[in-house]
């Protein structure tokens, strides 16, 4: 998945369909979901909790000050399961967040 937007944007979600590796659709009931956001060298610029759907639907949306950053981003969903179990989405790759600078910075 890539996602494009312009520093300083808030306005839209991260949304993904969260699934095994079969591509079956992941239970969200009762678990608990972060989004995390780095730089390229492993720098982690936001670590919270997105919102969990119980159709497998992950939700993150950024809160001001999280997209100042320019420059190719990384993200992932990190799962913790109802009895502790933890797993990431996708599960393969990442999610790949290009913020561009806005004319005349943020």
């Amino acid at each position: 998945m890539k996602i494009t937007l312009k520093q300083g944007d808030t306005r839209h979600a991260v949304r993904a369909a969260l699934k095994k590796a079969d591509g079956t659709t992941v239970d969200l009931t009762g678990a608990t979901v972060l989004f995390k956001l780095a730089e390229r060298n492993g720098t982690v610029l936001v670590n919270r909790e997105a919102t969990a759907g119980a159709d497998g639907v992950a939700e993150f949306i950024f809160n001001t000050g999280e997209t100042d950053k320019v420059g190719v981003l990384y993200a992932e969903f990190f799962v913790t399961y109802a009895d502790g179990r933890v797993e990431t989405f996708p599960n393969k790759g990442k999610i790949v967040i290009n913020v561009e600078s806005r004319i005349g910075g943020i």
